[in-house]
């Protein structure tokens, strides 16, 4: 880490020592191709002093082509960006620094390969920037900022540059898996002029902190945590790299005193935030609708134009007690508009519900192919409680077990059973049931036998029950290790879970059955333990102590869900279509504003009626019903 007033005496003097400190390639000193990969995007694209003297270190250092990449995202084509020389050029960047180094501007994703990633990665069968893949010394560099989501923003956002953009899938889980498959050698986090404030990302403002971190991305991320004064796990990036690579290693040298008077995003501002994007419809949208419009874009249409002088508004003044009440109640309202629509969506609308990409969250090598191989012994002495119990109406019986439901289920269907098991792949069972949004499945070692299989799994649904979404529930999303079975008369999958990721899941094992039950006839039958994590409100009802209200609850939502199951598995058999939701807005679709009119009213209505004076006494600037702002004048 450097510190000092001198940008590029500073940059000049220490970035070489700090590049022969990161190991760097041997091609590099010998002619070797190095790319930049850049955060360009308005209102905190890393500054100019920092990139032209990485070029110019790298040079020196022996490099015979050095490139300065980015890659537009889905945020900046909502801010009505619409390529990667655009924001070149508004970031100042012009093919040459001011000594006559001369370096080259690329679109990461104009040539793209396959990615080079195992399968258990959410970039699996994707693309990734060819120049990334084939350069000798891949850097990442960003400016510092905060940010009114995550806390704080440093290298860990740009590394989805480096591949395509992944419809579905979490941004964090997109930059741990380049972090973890296709690394930088070197992370840059350009903090001579910190852009903070409540959303230093999007709205610009300059603070002199004199300071240029270099190293491990994640550790140079966790140090900017530190410097700013925010909690690491704040940021999304910054979670999924530590789920997935565990703390960083090696040291960050320097002075790591935390910066002094610099403003970042309050946590209860930070929160309400939080619940009001986490539809991602109404999350663009809102997001969109801060700072702007940026030099060289259209404004965007009316409905945004107006939003965003409002929320812009009401963001900036969130620096004062008034202005942050105003804008968190303003949020909660949004953050209860996204949890109703989204509750709304898996109780009645579930064709719109957003499927998912995820990486499969663990590494199945961690479990030995015993543990696969005994699932079997291991799961049949919880599932012996039922064979007391009688089956009840629709084919159901169940018990509680330590606080878990262990039941058993099943429906004989007219089919023969060699057609149906040839269509119906018991390996496929979890992604044929019921509110599947997505997951990742992966074979593991040498099959066992001829007709068996070891795989590891990741899936999640929709909340269960469904109802439990108006609430706040979580999707259920479990990683499983399988065995799957089949034989002449019997095809069985059998999975426990090894973990949950959002902690929704304690208990999701089982196994499904496909049974040859005569002439024509297929049984399909589902045995399993679950215990899932209720909605905080739902845990202070505590419906364990009236069981007369819990049993026909539990009762219906499992018939509910296995009936769906069941139909799901004719479905497949029959060649039917059956999976709910819909692929994730893709990387071109434009801003739904017009989707969310309804919530944009709802922002302009609140911030016309916010106070009109601040604690000071002075007159703040006013926004009318069309979006335009009003500063009264002097006198």
């Amino acid at each position: 880490m450097l510190r000092g007033d001198d940008a590029r005496g500073l940059l000049a003097s220490g970035l070489s020592h700090e590049l022969t400190r990161a190991a760097l390639p041997e091609d590099v000193g010998r002619g070797g191709r190095a790319l930049l990969l850049a955060r360009l995007s308005p209102a905190a694209p890393v500054g100019l002093p920092v990139l032209e003297a990485l070029v110019e270190v790298l040079l020196e250092k022996g490099c015979d082509d050095v490139s300065i990449g980015a890659a537009l995202s889905l945020a900046d084509r909502d801010r009505g960006h619409v390529s990667v020389a655009q924001l070149a050029r508004a970031s100042g960047l012009t093919g040459r620094t001011p000594r006559g180094a001369p370096y080259g501007i690329v679109d990461l994703r104009e040539q793209t390969v396959p990615a080079p990633v195992p399968a258990t990665s959410v970039l699996h069968g994707r693309r990734a920037s060819a120049r990334w893949v084939d350069a000798d010394l891949r850097v990442v560099v960003a400016r510092a900022a905060t940010d009114l989501v995550e806390g704080f923003c440093g290298v860990l956002a740009p590394l989805g540059g480096a591949a395509a953009e992944v419809p579905g899938a979490a941004p964090g889980d997109v930059a741990a898996d380049v972090l973890t498959f296709l690394p930088p050698h070197l992370g840059v986090i350009d903090a001579l002029f910190l852009s903070d404030g409540p959303d230093g990302v999007r709205l610009p403002r300059e603070t002199p902190t004199g300071t240029v971190i270099l190293g491990d991305p994640l550790l140079a991320e966790v140090t900017l945590a530190h410097l700013v004064g925010i909690d690491r796990s704040s940021s999304g990036h910054v979670r999924a790299v530590l789920a997935r690579r565990g703390e960083p290693g090696g040291r960050v040298d320097g002075d790591r005193t935390p910066f002094d008077g610099v403003q970042v995003p309050h946590p209860l501002v930070r929160a309400t935030a939080g619940m009001a994007v986490a539809q991602p419809t109404i999350g663009r949208v809102l997001l969109a609708g801060i700072g702007g419009p940026d030099p060289g874009t259209a404004g965007g249409d009316a409905l945004l134009s107006a939003a965003r002088a409002l929320l812009t508004t009401l963001v900036e003044a969130s620096t004062e007690p008034a202005g942050r009440l105003a804008l968190t109640q303003l949020l909660g309202a949004c953050g209860i508009a996204s949890t109703q629509l989204t509750g709304w969506r898996t109780m009645l609308d579930k064709d719109r519900v957003p499927r998912v990409e995820v990486p499969l969250g663990f590494d199945p090598q961690d479990h030995p192919v015993e543990q696969y191989d005994e699932l079997p012994g291991q799961l049949e002495p919880v599932l012996r409680p039922l064979r007391d119990l009688p089956m009840g109406p629709g084919g159901f019986r169940w018990c509680q077990v330590d606080g878990a439901t262990v039941f058993e289920t099943s429906r004989t269907v007219r089919a023969d059973f060699a057609a149906f098991v040839a269509r119906v792949d018991v390996a496929e069972g979890i992604s044929l049931m019921a509110d599947y949004l997505g997951g990742r499945r992966v074979p593991v070692g040498n099959a066992p036998g001829p007709q068996g299989a070891r795989q590891a799994e990741r899936n999640l649904y929709l909340p269960q029950p469904n109802y439990l979404a108006l609430w706040a529930g979580r999707p259920i999303d479990v990683c499983k290790i399988e065995l799957v079975q089949r034989g002449p008369t019997e095809h069985r999958l059998w999975w426990r879970t090894v973990s949950s990721p959002n902690g929704s899941a304690t208990h999701d094992d089982g196994v499904l059955t496909l049974t040859d039950a005569g002439p024509g006839l297929t049984r399909m039958s589902v045995s399993g333990r679950q215990q899932f994590t209720l909605p905080p409100v739902w845990e202070v009802l505590d419906l364990t102590a009236v069981p007369e209200v819990r049993d026909p609850l539990l009762e219906e939502a499992y018939r509910a869900f296995f009936t769906a199951t069941f139909d799901n598995l004719e479905a497949r058999f029959e060649g039917r279509e059956f999976r709910i939701g819909r692929p994730a807005p893709a990387a071109d679709d434009p801003l739904p504003t017009a989707g969310v009119q309804q919530l944009l009213e709802l922002v302009r209505s609140w911030a016309t009626q916010q106070p009109t004076h601040d604690r000071q006494g002075r007159e703040r600037p006013q926004v009318d019903a069309d979006g335009f702002t009003h500063v009264a004048g002097p006198g």
